[in-house]
Protein backbone atom coordinates (compact mmCIF):
# COMPACT_ATOMS: atom_id res chain seq x y z
CA UNK A 1 0.00 0.00 0.00
CA UNK A 2 1.49 3.32 -0.72
CA UNK A 3 1.50 5.95 2.02
CA UNK A 4 -0.13 9.07 1.25
CA UNK A 5 2.35 12.41 0.33
CA UNK A 6 2.71 14.75 3.53
CA UNK A 7 1.31 18.23 2.46
CA UNK A 8 3.93 21.25 2.51
CA UNK A 9 3.16 24.69 1.77
CA UNK A 10 6.52 26.81 0.87
CA UNK A 11 5.67 30.46 1.13
CA UNK A 12 8.63 32.72 -0.93
CA UNK A 13 9.08 29.00 -3.03
CA UNK A 14 10.74 31.38 -5.80
CA UNK A 15 13.52 33.01 -3.66
CA UNK A 16 16.55 31.59 -2.96
CA UNK A 17 16.03 29.28 -0.19
CA UNK A 18 12.39 28.42 -1.18
CA UNK A 19 13.42 27.66 -5.04
CA UNK A 20 16.21 24.77 -3.62
CA UNK A 21 14.13 23.33 -0.69
CA UNK A 22 11.03 22.81 -3.16
CA UNK A 23 13.94 21.39 -5.52
CA UNK A 24 15.06 18.93 -2.96
CA UNK A 25 11.50 18.10 -1.94
CA UNK A 26 10.38 17.20 -5.31
CA UNK A 27 13.57 14.82 -5.12
CA UNK A 28 12.48 13.28 -2.27
CA UNK A 29 9.12 12.08 -3.57
CA UNK A 30 8.00 12.17 0.05
CA UNK A 31 5.93 15.52 -0.11
CA UNK A 32 2.46 17.31 -1.94
CA UNK A 33 4.34 20.62 -2.59
CA UNK A 34 2.52 23.59 -2.82
CA UNK A 35 4.35 26.81 -3.59
CA UNK A 36 3.34 30.76 -3.40
CA UNK A 37 5.62 33.76 -3.65
CA UNK A 38 5.06 36.98 -5.87
CA UNK A 39 2.83 37.52 -8.15
CA UNK A 40 0.87 35.08 -7.19
CA UNK A 41 0.13 36.48 -3.21
CA UNK A 42 1.54 39.70 -2.05
CA UNK A 43 1.58 38.43 1.76
CA UNK A 44 2.31 42.56 2.49
CA UNK A 45 -1.58 42.70 1.64
CA UNK A 46 -4.41 41.10 4.40
CA UNK A 47 -6.81 40.51 1.54
CA UNK A 48 -3.84 38.56 -0.65
CA UNK A 49 -3.47 35.98 1.80
CA UNK A 50 -6.71 34.57 1.98
CA UNK A 51 -5.71 32.77 -1.51
CA UNK A 52 -3.75 30.43 0.33
CA UNK A 53 -7.13 28.93 1.85
CA UNK A 54 -7.98 26.28 -0.10
CA UNK A 55 -4.37 24.61 0.85
CA UNK A 56 -4.67 25.37 4.56
CA UNK A 57 -5.75 21.91 6.19
CA UNK A 58 -4.97 20.51 9.72
CA UNK A 59 -2.20 18.19 8.62
CA UNK A 60 0.13 20.28 6.43
CA UNK A 61 2.79 21.56 7.00
CA UNK A 62 3.78 25.71 6.48
CA UNK A 63 7.38 26.91 5.59
CA UNK A 64 7.79 30.42 5.89
CA UNK A 65 9.73 31.45 3.96
CA UNK A 66 8.48 34.82 2.45
CA UNK A 67 10.10 38.09 3.07
CA UNK A 68 11.73 41.46 2.00
CA UNK A 69 15.43 40.92 1.69
CA UNK A 70 18.03 42.78 3.51
CA UNK A 71 19.77 43.45 0.26
CA UNK A 72 16.33 45.58 -0.25
CA UNK A 73 17.61 47.90 2.56
CA UNK A 74 18.18 47.71 5.85
CA UNK A 75 15.46 50.15 6.56
CA UNK A 76 12.01 50.95 8.40
CA UNK A 77 9.72 50.13 5.29
CA UNK A 78 11.46 47.05 4.54
CA UNK A 79 10.85 46.34 8.61
CA UNK A 80 7.03 47.14 7.65
CA UNK A 81 7.01 44.86 4.71
CA UNK A 82 8.38 41.78 6.77
CA UNK A 83 6.00 42.37 9.49
CA UNK A 84 3.00 42.65 7.81
CA UNK A 85 3.74 39.60 6.00
CA UNK A 86 3.79 37.55 9.27
CA UNK A 87 1.05 39.55 10.29
CA UNK A 88 -0.79 38.47 7.72
CA UNK A 89 -0.52 34.95 7.85
CA UNK A 90 -0.85 34.86 11.73
CA UNK A 91 -4.15 36.11 10.83
CA UNK A 92 -4.75 33.46 8.19
CA UNK A 93 -3.60 30.82 10.79
CA UNK A 94 -6.06 31.75 13.35
CA UNK A 95 -8.96 30.81 11.29
CA UNK A 96 -7.40 28.32 9.40
CA UNK A 97 -4.80 26.38 11.90
CA UNK A 98 -2.33 23.81 9.97
CA UNK A 99 -0.06 21.05 11.41
CA UNK A 100 3.16 22.43 12.01
CA UNK A 101 4.80 25.88 10.96
CA UNK A 102 8.43 26.27 10.02
CA UNK A 103 9.46 29.71 10.68
CA UNK A 104 12.92 30.85 8.34
CA UNK A 105 14.54 33.61 11.02
CA UNK A 106 17.93 34.59 11.02
CA UNK A 107 20.78 34.09 13.51
CA UNK A 108 20.66 37.99 12.81
CA UNK A 109 18.50 38.09 16.21
CA UNK A 110 21.42 37.69 17.91
CA UNK A 111 22.89 41.00 16.84
CA UNK A 112 25.72 41.54 13.88
CA UNK A 113 27.48 43.47 16.59
CA UNK A 114 27.49 41.10 19.32
CA UNK A 115 30.66 39.72 20.50
CA UNK A 116 29.93 36.04 21.38
CA UNK A 117 31.64 32.93 20.34
CA UNK A 118 29.75 30.80 22.12
CA UNK A 119 25.95 31.27 20.84
CA UNK A 120 23.06 29.13 21.24
CA UNK A 121 19.33 29.03 21.64
CA UNK A 122 19.20 30.21 25.24
CA UNK A 123 21.71 33.25 24.30
CA UNK A 124 19.81 36.93 24.33
CA UNK A 125 18.37 38.01 21.37
CA UNK A 126 20.11 41.73 20.78
CA UNK A 127 18.82 42.54 17.46
CA UNK A 128 21.34 45.12 15.76
CA UNK A 129 19.72 45.39 12.49
CA UNK A 130 15.61 46.01 11.32
CA UNK A 131 16.09 42.78 9.54
CA UNK A 132 17.14 41.68 12.45
CA UNK A 133 14.47 43.22 14.94
CA UNK A 134 11.70 42.31 12.17
CA UNK A 135 12.76 38.49 12.42
CA UNK A 136 12.36 38.86 16.25
CA UNK A 137 9.08 40.39 16.27
CA UNK A 138 7.78 37.59 13.31
CA UNK A 139 9.09 34.61 16.01
CA UNK A 140 7.11 36.37 18.59
CA UNK A 141 3.80 37.05 16.77
CA UNK A 142 4.24 33.50 15.24
CA UNK A 143 4.59 31.94 18.79
CA UNK A 144 1.68 33.56 20.33
CA UNK A 145 -0.64 32.85 17.20
CA UNK A 146 0.33 29.20 17.10
CA UNK A 147 0.27 28.61 20.91
CA UNK A 148 -1.15 25.50 21.73
CA UNK A 149 -2.54 24.53 18.63
CA UNK A 150 -0.06 24.63 16.04
CA UNK A 151 3.53 23.32 16.32
CA UNK A 152 6.09 25.95 15.78
CA UNK A 153 9.71 26.06 14.92
CA UNK A 154 11.73 28.50 14.35
CA UNK A 155 15.03 28.25 12.34
CA UNK A 156 18.28 30.27 12.77
CA UNK A 157 19.92 30.39 9.99
CA UNK A 158 23.41 32.01 10.00
CA UNK A 159 24.34 33.89 6.67
CA UNK A 160 23.15 31.32 3.81
CA UNK A 161 25.41 30.79 0.40
CA UNK A 162 25.22 28.94 -2.53
CA UNK A 163 25.03 28.54 -6.69
CA UNK A 164 22.06 30.74 -7.77
CA UNK A 165 22.16 33.77 -4.81
CA UNK A 166 20.66 36.53 -5.94
CA UNK A 167 21.81 38.38 -3.31
CA UNK A 168 25.53 38.73 -3.75
CA UNK A 169 25.87 39.61 -0.21
CA UNK A 170 29.66 40.51 1.92
CA UNK A 171 31.00 37.14 2.24
CA UNK A 172 31.06 33.75 -0.28
CA UNK A 173 28.53 34.22 -2.66
CA UNK A 174 29.09 38.09 -3.13
CA UNK A 175 33.03 37.12 -2.79
CA UNK A 176 33.03 34.29 -5.33
CA UNK A 177 31.42 36.47 -8.18
CA UNK A 178 33.52 39.01 -8.51
CA UNK A 179 36.52 36.58 -8.24
CA UNK A 180 34.88 34.84 -11.18
CA UNK A 181 34.09 38.41 -12.66
CA UNK A 182 37.71 39.36 -12.42
CA UNK A 183 36.92 42.09 -10.02
CA UNK A 184 38.51 43.45 -6.64
CA UNK A 185 37.24 42.27 -3.34
CA UNK A 186 37.06 44.84 -0.77
CA UNK A 187 37.54 43.65 2.74
CA UNK A 188 36.53 45.78 5.77
CA UNK A 189 39.54 45.69 8.01
CA UNK A 190 41.31 42.96 7.59
CA UNK A 191 38.59 40.33 7.65
CA UNK A 192 39.73 38.73 10.60
CA UNK A 193 36.03 38.68 12.43
CA UNK A 194 34.79 35.28 12.62
CA UNK A 195 31.26 34.15 11.25
CA UNK A 196 29.45 30.99 10.42
CA UNK A 197 28.32 30.61 6.77
CA UNK A 198 25.96 27.30 5.59
CA UNK A 199 26.12 26.10 2.50
CA UNK A 200 22.31 26.19 0.58
CA UNK A 201 22.26 22.51 0.35
CA UNK A 202 22.97 22.04 3.64
CA UNK A 203 20.72 24.29 5.03
CA UNK A 204 17.38 22.31 2.82
CA UNK A 205 18.52 19.21 4.22
CA UNK A 206 18.24 19.92 7.53
CA UNK A 207 14.49 22.09 6.71
CA UNK A 208 13.72 18.82 5.19
CA UNK A 209 14.72 16.65 8.78
CA UNK A 210 13.28 19.43 11.34
CA UNK A 211 10.02 19.17 9.63
CA UNK A 212 9.62 15.56 10.83
CA UNK A 213 10.86 16.35 13.87
CA UNK A 214 9.21 16.90 16.97
CA UNK A 215 11.63 19.66 17.86
CA UNK A 216 9.46 22.94 18.51
CA UNK A 217 10.66 26.68 19.27
CA UNK A 218 13.91 27.90 18.18
CA UNK A 219 16.82 26.27 16.48
CA UNK A 220 20.21 27.81 15.10
CA UNK A 221 20.85 25.59 11.91
CA UNK A 222 24.49 25.86 12.04
CA UNK A 223 27.22 23.78 12.02
CA UNK A 224 29.18 24.91 15.25
CA UNK A 225 32.86 25.72 12.62
CA UNK A 226 33.17 29.36 12.27
CA UNK A 227 35.84 31.35 9.41
CA UNK A 228 36.78 34.48 8.93
CA UNK A 229 35.81 37.30 5.50
CA UNK A 230 39.87 36.49 5.04
CA UNK A 231 39.43 32.98 4.57
CA UNK A 232 37.10 32.83 2.15
CA UNK A 233 39.09 35.29 -0.15
CA UNK A 234 42.53 32.93 1.00
CA UNK A 235 40.39 29.81 -0.55
CA UNK A 236 39.15 31.88 -3.66
CA UNK A 237 42.96 32.63 -4.33
CA UNK A 238 43.86 29.03 -4.84
CA UNK A 239 41.48 28.98 -7.92
CA UNK A 240 41.64 32.71 -8.88
CA UNK A 241 45.57 33.23 -8.38
CA UNK A 242 45.16 37.19 -9.50
CA UNK A 243 42.51 38.13 -7.29
CA UNK A 244 42.59 41.51 -6.25
CA UNK A 245 41.71 42.64 -2.73
CA UNK A 246 41.28 45.86 -0.87
CA UNK A 247 40.16 47.16 2.07
CA UNK A 248 38.00 49.71 4.01
CA UNK A 249 38.06 50.40 7.38
CA UNK A 250 35.86 49.56 9.61
CA UNK A 251 32.32 51.61 9.89
CA UNK A 252 31.92 49.58 13.32
CA UNK A 253 33.91 47.76 15.61
CA UNK A 254 35.25 44.21 15.07
CA UNK A 255 32.96 41.73 16.88
CA UNK A 256 33.00 38.00 16.48
CA UNK A 257 30.31 35.34 16.25
CA UNK A 258 30.09 31.97 16.75
CA UNK A 259 27.53 29.11 17.62
CA UNK A 260 27.08 26.52 19.99
CA UNK A 261 25.84 23.46 17.70
CA UNK A 262 25.05 21.04 20.53
CA UNK A 263 20.98 21.67 20.12
CA UNK A 264 20.82 20.76 16.14
CA UNK A 265 23.64 18.09 16.34
CA UNK A 266 21.51 16.16 18.75
CA UNK A 267 18.69 16.19 16.06
CA UNK A 268 21.08 15.02 13.33
CA UNK A 269 21.75 11.05 11.76
CA UNK A 270 25.27 10.24 12.73
CA UNK A 271 25.49 10.27 8.84
CA UNK A 272 24.50 13.87 8.00
CA UNK A 273 28.14 16.30 7.44
CA UNK A 274 27.68 19.74 6.57
CA UNK A 275 29.89 21.19 3.84
CA UNK A 276 33.08 22.68 4.32
CA UNK A 277 33.53 26.16 2.88
CA UNK A 278 36.27 25.59 0.85
CA UNK A 279 33.80 22.76 -0.78
CA UNK A 280 31.17 25.02 -0.52
CA UNK A 281 32.88 27.32 -2.88
CA UNK A 282 34.25 24.91 -5.12
CA UNK A 283 30.77 24.32 -5.98
CA UNK A 284 29.97 28.26 -6.06
CA UNK A 285 33.01 28.83 -9.20
CA UNK A 286 31.77 25.58 -10.69
CA UNK A 287 28.32 26.84 -11.39
CA UNK A 288 29.11 30.12 -12.37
Amino acid sequence: MLSKKKTIIILGHSGFIGSNLERLLEKSNNWSIIGRSLPDVDLTQAGQADLLIPFLESSSTLVLAAAVKRQFGDTLETFQANVEIVRNVCRLLKRYPVKRVVFMSSAAVYGEETENISISELTRVNPTSYYGISKYTAECLLKKTCANKISLVCLRPPLVYGPSDPGQTYGPSGFSTAAMEGRSITLWGDGSELREFIFIDDLCLLIELIVDNEVEGEVNVVSGTPYCFADIVSILKKKCPNLAVDTRSRSRGKADNAFDASKIKSMLPASFRFTPLEEGLSHLLDKH
